[in-house]
């Protein structure tokens, strides 16, 4: 085996058992070199000891796991590393900073999501209830419960209602199962159509991230969907961990659809 197929092999390997260990005499064994012979071919090849490059490669899946909303410990777990110390230590000799700072500037290939405080009324709205068949839901992956779900049977809305926008929220949990209820409609003080309900939603400060749009909607808005479900995961795996705000539970979260403008509305309070 030449050398670049015996270093590619390598890499093939390490990257398929990262989390595991990899020692240099399996590699050597692998590629069919002595162990001496091998470890000077891969650190010429790689300017890195094998326990250096194992090590690099963890910590770079790691990174793109909290980047991608993945819990630090979960990421740090998964990397091969038994103690959080150890985990923070050789992650801010790689990265020059801490497992929490690099999450505060990324978020899924980009800086953290900007967001605004708004204090909003109390408002109304007018839709309908959407009863998941699901015994459990995630609320961090059901956001957007709209895409899929089947509307067949509601109402029509009354013309031009939708003109201030749009909410959808997770509410009305059963005092008895604990299942919550999925509301869809628009923001309206007026009066209840037959067949739709009214929900009032009391003043409160929010925190407002506006979800990126989609570059399409096809697939009846899948890709807007997977965004909305990522900014939830974003918003309370992360960015709560990292902000001076805590999430206020006399009010409620929901999303906010107005045109293509996507946001999700978070309750909040100080921190403390």
């Amino acid at each position: 085996m030449n050398y670049q197929d015996a270093m590619e092999l390598c890499e093939r390997h390490i990257s398929q058992h990262l989390g595991e260990p990899t020692t240099a005499r399996q590699l050597a064994d692998l590629t069919g070199y002595s162990l001496y012979h091998f470890c000077h071919v891969f650190r010429a090849h790689f300017d890195v000891s094998v326990g250096g490059y194992v090590r690099r490669a963890a910590l770079d899946r790691a990174a793109a796991m909290i980047t991608g909303g993945t819990p630090i410990i979960e990421a740090s777990l998964d990397a091969g590393f038994d103690t959080a110390a150890g985990f923070s230590k050789a992650f801010r000799r790689q990265f020059g900073m801490s497992a929490t700072e690099y999450r505060q500037q990324h978020f899924n290939g980009r800086k953290t999501m900007d967001f605004i405080i708004e204090k909003k009324d109390a408002f109304s709205a007018i839709g309908y209830f959407l009863t998941p068949t699901e015994e459990k839901i995630d609320l961090l992956e059901s956001g957007a419960y709209w895409f899929g779900a089947d509307f067949s049977g509601q109402p029509q809305y009354p013309t031009d209602s939708s003109v201030n926008g749009e909410i959808g929220m997770w509410t009305n949990p059963d005092e008895t199962d604990g299942v919550l209820k999925y509301f869809f409609g628009y923001i309206s003080d007026n009066g209840t159509p037959d067949g739709f309900v009214k929900i009032d939603l009391s003043a409160a400060e929010y925190a407002v991230f506006e979800v990126p749009v989609a570059k399409t909607f096809t697939n009846g808005g899948e890709e807007l969907a997977a965004n909305i479900r990522s900014t939830w995961k974003y918003i309370f795996t992360q960015w709560f961990d990292a902000s001076t705000y805590a999430f206020d539970e006399n009010g409620e979260s929901f999303e906010f659809y107005h045109g293509e403008v996507t946001k999700l509305y978070v309750p909040v309070k100080a921190k403390g």
